[in-house]
């Protein structure tokens, strides 16, 4: 045999003895001490048979798989486990150590001890008392071991697990053992009673401000305070030490219902409906997933192992984690405050803890540690994260409502400026009534001092045609006898006209020319034109008689002739009279700046009031309003047919233009229009008694006079319907405002 054959075969035969050696050290343990960690003297095997039947040789031959890495894990649940551990007491006295499985909850365990050969159960999970007991007296699946120096024994953990094959095997004194339970009470009652502090406040401050939020927050952390009971084990301890698969049920429906509430809680928070409707669809199936499987744990015993095991424990053990994974993705574009709050859910929730501990439990990586302890006081922490949120938030929002009582406060006070700037406009315009009464006043006057110098000129008249048989002064008489016409038609409209300003709803109707119409409108602006520099001229397309109210409808041309001058900078206006079957038109064309879009459209509109084009803009539109609405009071139509830059042109038909008109009396118009009353205004004392016994309301009677001065034109406004200038025509009868009416 060469050298080199022989050192292979040597090296061999030491790695061999090594690994036999190391098969199943023995864990050295001194009295008074707490053993090392388990784990490198842990070997075990799945899927054995009952190892109360076999010798300590052979099990220890079966179960020669290691543990790798310093976390005690066997792998994804639903396996039958068999876990052997050699102890041996290496101190120079007697020795008593509690052994400890660190769970309280597994479908199936037995453990055995072996001094010899033969194994011997000490812990039976199949027997309910002895369970009970155990469970009562270490709050695990635990046993006392006690060991004379030298002494060797083998320990055998025989189990079954629905949920998690994480088992933290310990070997501890009495003292280290009993310590740890004490401060896992008190670290689980700080948390329980910190959640139960933290609910109170929640609610207190759902009832102080109403958002459900608060309420949603309080439900779950009622489902963290259950959790933490629930995972230190209390739960299967005192009620269910006999029920492994309630206690999977329960733990599954709490760790479910906190999922559904926290995602609730983040709806309702965020508004997901309004703002993130996407979000609020996942966060609903998420929601009803999670009820779902709180439903589905009453059958839990029912299904079978691969839907109890890992894909449905990690479904009910990290769905509460969506609720704050969708809460700060969300929040990441809201305002500072709400990031804050994500922030502090970021903190709180210690997400990389949550996913390990999950990952950990199903066994995946074998290596990874895990400690549950630590849940309940990262929790708690997140609960307080979150409700501090809250309550920033809720600060921030007392804030906005400040602000918003500021700012009503502030509008109700501009509101009260804008008020009193309306009463003192209102001051200013009954001024400016006045003012144009007093104007009015004076128009009055000045026309009854004009009929004054027209009766004069009358009276030099006659006496220049008395006892003159040669008719010497003839041309002085006709040229007396024009001015005091023209005289007459100047003070008739100028008083009609100022009685507009009063009352432009009673309407006084007369027969005249349609010459009577346009001959003092220029003469009234001819002359402010030419200081202008713009020209006015009229045309009169054939003669024809008129039956209208003159004085109103002078009035609206009035108005759109003075639009004319105003927005007219070179060129002039052309004004033409002619008919059209029945009806007068009218056309006003200048060469002005024009109207825009916007403006003609606000004109075409039927409201009354104050056109505002805007800041820099001309006008008001009062003008041509108030001569729409003078024309369609007389049954006629106002249009504007084209307005550009080079000018507007304006169109207005009246009805009533005839050709000739057939002079009638009072007693044609009652035969024509039985449902009218028509009284004589001439004939005082008649008219006064008619009226008086009149049967028929005001508005139903017209009175007849000869005088259509502005006084008998408002007394007859106070007493009648409706005004008749004579002489009396015939065509009165078909005109829109007497014959278009039916009496009630």
């Amino acid at each position: 045999m060469s050298m080199g054959r022989l050192l292979f075969f040597l090296a061999l035969l030491i790695f061999a003895g090594a690994a036999h050696a190391e098969t199943a050290p023995s864990v050295a343990l001194r009295a008074g001490a707490d053993a090392p960690s388990l784990a490198p003297y842990i070997r075990y095997g799945t899927g054995l048979a009952d190892p109360g039947g076999m010798d300590a040789a052979t099990l220890l031959e079966r179960a020669g798989e290691r543990i790798n890495g310093p976390t005690i894990h066997f792998g994804p649940p639903g396996r039958k486990t068999t876990v052997v551990l050699k102890v041996r007491n290496e101190g120079p006295s007697q020795g008593s150590w509690i052994f400890t499985t660190g769970r309280g909850s597994l479908k199936y365990i037995r453990i055995y001890e072996a001094a010899g050969g033969a194994l011997s159960p000490i812990v039976d999970g199949n027997d309910p008392a002895a369970v009970s007991e155990n469970l009562l007296t270490y709050q695990a699946f635990s046993s006392e071991l006690v060991l004379d120096p030298g002494q060797e024994k083998l320990l055998v953990v025989d189990f079954l697990s629905e949920n998690s094959t994480y088992m933290p095997l310990k070997i501890q004194t009495y003292g280290t053992f009993f310590k740890q339970r004490r401060a896992n009470i008190a670290m689980v009652s700080a948390v329980v009673v910190g959640a139960i502090v933290l609910i109170f406040l929640n609610m207190l401050f759902f009832g102080a401000s109403g958002h459900r939020e608060f309420a949603w927050l309080a439900a779950a952390q009622l489902f963290f305070a259950l959790n933490t009971i629930h995972s230190e084990g209390y739960f299967t301890i005192f009620l269910l030490a006999n029920q492994p698969l309630a206690g999977v049920a329960v733990e599954d429906f709490i760790k479910c219902g906190f999922a559904a509430a926290m995602m609730q809680f983040g709806r309702s928070f965020l508004a997901t409906r309004r703002h993130f409707p996407r979000r609020d669809l996942a966060l609903r199936l998420l929601i009803g997933a999670a009820a779902a499987i709180m439903i589905l744990q009453f059958g839990l015993a029912f299904y079978p192992p691969a839907i109890r095991c890992a894909p449905y424990r990690y479904v009910a053990g990290n769905g509460r984690r969506g609720s704050f994974l969708t809460l700060h993705r969300v929040c990441g574009d809201a305002d500072p405050w709400t990031a804050a709050v994500a922030a502090l859910c970021r903190v709180g929730q210690s997400r990389p803890f949550h996913h390990l501990c999950a990952i950990a439990s199903m066994g995946w990586f074998e290596w990874l540690p895990i400690n549950w302890h630590l849940a309940g006081p990262v929790g708690l922490f997140e609960a307080v994260m979150v409700t501090l949120a809250l309550g920033m938030n809720l600060r921030k929002i007392q804030r906005d409502k400040l602000a918003a009582d500021q700012n009503y406060a502030r509008s109700l006070k501009e509101r009260v400026l804008i008020s009193e700037e309306a009463a003192r406009l209102a001051e200013d315009k009954a001024d400016a009534l006045a003012t144009i009464h007093s104007q009015n006043a004076l128009l009055h006057a000045s026309g009854h001092d004009s009929q004054q110098v027209i009766l004069a000129l009358n009276s030099a008249i006659e006496v220049l045609g008395q006892g003159n048989a040669e008719d010497r002064h003839a041309d002085l008489r006709a040229m007396l006898k024009s001015s005091a016409a023209y005289l007459e038609q100047i003070v008739s409209t100028t008083m009609s006209g100022a009685a507009i300003g009063g009352d432009s709803r009673f309407v006084a109707l007369g027969a005249f020319r349609g010459s009577a119409l346009a001959e003092p409108l220029v003469m009234m602006f001819k002359a402010p034109f030419a200081e202008k520099g713009l020209t006015l001229s009229y045309d009169m397309e054939g003669d024809f008689h008129l039956v209208t109210d003159r004085p109103l409808l002078m009035r609206a041309l009035a108005n759109l002739l003075s639009n004319s001058f105003e927005y007219s900078v070179a060129g002039g206006t052309r004004l033409t009279i002619g008919r059209e079957a029945e009806w007068a038109v009218v056309r006003i064309v200048d060469t002005g700046v024009g109207m825009t879009a916007e403006t003609l459209a606000a004109l075409s509109r039927p409201a009354d009031g104050r056109l505002y084009p805007g800041e820099g803009a001309r006008g008001s539109g009062s003008g041509f309003r108030a001569a729409r609405r003078l024309v369609e009071g007389l049954g006629g139509t106002v249009e504007i047919l084209s307005s550009t830059r080079s000018g507007t042109d304006i169109c207005v038909k009246v009805p009533q233009a005839f050709a000739i008109v057939e002079p009638c009396d009072i007693g044609d118009l009652r035969a024509a229009l039985p449902d009218w009353e028509f009284l004589d205004f001439d004939h005082r004392e008649m008219f006064d008694q008619a009226l008086a016994d009149s049967p028929n309301p005001r508005r139903w009677i017209a009175a007849a006079t000869f005088d259509e001065s502005t006084v008998t034109r408002g007394r007859l406004g106070d007493a009648v319907g409706l005004m008749l200038v004579k002489p009396l025509v015939h065509e009165m009868t078909s005109h829109p405002l007497l014959a278009g009416s039916e009496q009630p």
